[in-house]
């Protein structure tokens, strides 16, 4: 059933930072839901089907209130906002879980990590990422883990930059494995440093997400950020810094203890992995809870498909490719006649 809504803002200065320029956020909302949707002067006009009508005034109203707020928005803040509403309105109960709720209550403050030098502010969007941060705070060991697009690494990033402007730790290293997804890139021009540059990349982009990139090269200038492989962190002691273990599926056991025990006075430690994506012949981390699960300052997180905060399809394939292996696990237990 067709349906039509008028929304009018008190501040129209506010209103144009939502519409975006030449409206390309409302233009994105109104491809996005099959709407249409239009302004003039303080209103905003939503035409189409009921329930897309009422999900495209609660993104709007939402981003409206955030940009209130403080928050900076982009294209692609819209695009996460519309789709974290979509699933609140299909499954209505993740709201009474603790994430904040698309009604007129004000976003909890308290959720910011921290604010990029955009403006925007950074805070977890589903009761599992609300737990994972948490966990930061309370243990010195974190390891978290979880299908693509859940936030691992992000998150992770962000409380490490806010310890790190905070004075709670003097340093950051981040690292990764140096291994290639299952193809060959064969020869690579350039220093050891530049050899494994296209391996750090990801972190690279979550650093330029948050902070700007002279800051980001002034700090690795002064020694006070590392971006490096695991191959680096053999025979060192990491005091009072915070360090972030990118990729831990891809680590051998041996390569798990030694990066383990890297951890000096003052630092805090933590390992992102999917443990769906292993790029080697057995992980290190297979187990692991059962080896270091109950001790104190230590903590095991796990996400899932309903933490992507990608492209709703990236849930979707994850939730198929699970399916697909559980049915063939299932039939390799049964004998063959």
């Amino acid at each position: 059933m067709e349906k039509f809504k008028e929304l009018e803002f008190d501040d129209i200065n506010v209103q144009k930072i939502l519409a975006g320029e030449f409206e390309e956020n409302l233009k994105s909302i109104s491809r996005m839901l099959k709407v249409s949707v239009s302004s003039r002067g303080t209103k905003i006009f939503i035409k189409g089907e009921g329930e897309a009508v009422d999900i495209a005034e609660k993104t709007i109203k939402e981003l409206y209130r955030e940009i209130k707020e403080g928050f900076a928005i982009s294209k692609k803040d819209v695009e996460e906002k519309l789709f974290e509403i979509k699933r609140k309105s299909a499954k209505p109960e993740i709201e009474s879980e603790g994430v904040a709720n698309t009604s007129d209550e004000k976003p909890n403050e308290n959720l910011v990590i921290i604010t990029t030098y955009r403006g925007k502010k950074i805070v977890p969007k589903t009761p599992n990422q609300i737990s994972y941060v948490k966990a930061i705070e309370e243990n010195d060991l974190v390891f978290v883990i979880g299908p693509a697009g859940t936030g691992k690494t992000y998150l992770a990033v962000a409380v490490a930059v806010q310890y790190l402007k905070s004075g709670r730790v003097s340093k950051l290293v981040l690292t990764r494995p140096a291994v290639e997804a299952g193809e060959k890139i064969g020869y690579l021009p350039g220093g050891i440093l530049e050899k494994v540059d296209p391996f750090m990349r990801p972190i690279y982009d979550c650093l330029y997400d948050i902070l700007d990139y002279r800051e980001v090269s002034k700090l690795i200038e002064r020694g006070i950020l590392e971006v490096i492989p695991i191959a680096f962190m053999r025979g060192r002691t990491i005091s009072d810094a915070f360090i972030i273990v990118d990729e831990a599926q891809n680590l051998t056991y041996d390569q798990v203890k030694m990066t383990l025990t890297r951890m000096g006075l003052g630092s805090k430690m933590i390992l992102t992995a999917d443990l769906t994506q292993i790029d080697i012949q057995k992980s290190g981390l297979s187990g692991l809870d059962q080896i270091l699960g109950g001790i104190e300052g230590i903590a095991f997180v796990y996400l899932n498909h309903q933490d992507v905060v990608r492209h709703p399809v990236v849930s979707k394939i994850i939730q198929a490719f699970e399916r697909y292996d559980k049915m063939r696990e299932e039939k390799e237990k049964i004998p063959k006649k």
